[in-house]
């Protein structure tokens, strides 16, 4: 079966900016863990679509190299940092 991901976003990269799609109502739930040396990210469905736009949105659009993104756990700006992604031009 076939599936197909639409996905329509403004291109913040001149403003070295990115915004996250986020709605009140939906239940996030995203943790990371290291575990034997392995970084383990636990992730609900809903947690999984906002990462899933924002490494699309890193990668499609012309940030520089080093930009990153800290991601709190489920997040929630109110808890600790769970996860930063850097981007890398190697």
């Amino acid at each position: 079966m076939k599936r197909q991901f639409e996905f329509e976003f403004e291109d913040e990269s001149q403003t070295n900016t990115i915004s996250f799609e986020y709605n009140e109502l939906v239940n996030e739930k995203l943790n990371v863990s290291v575990e034997a040396g392995v970084a383990a990210i636990y992730a609900n469905r809903e947690a999984l679509l906002v990462l899933r736009k924002t490494l699309i949105t890193m990668a499609i659009c012309p940030y520089q190299d080093g930009f990153h993104i800290h991601l709190e756990e489920d997040f929630d700006g109110d808890k600790p940092e769970a996860l930063r992604v850097i981007l890398r031009e190697m």
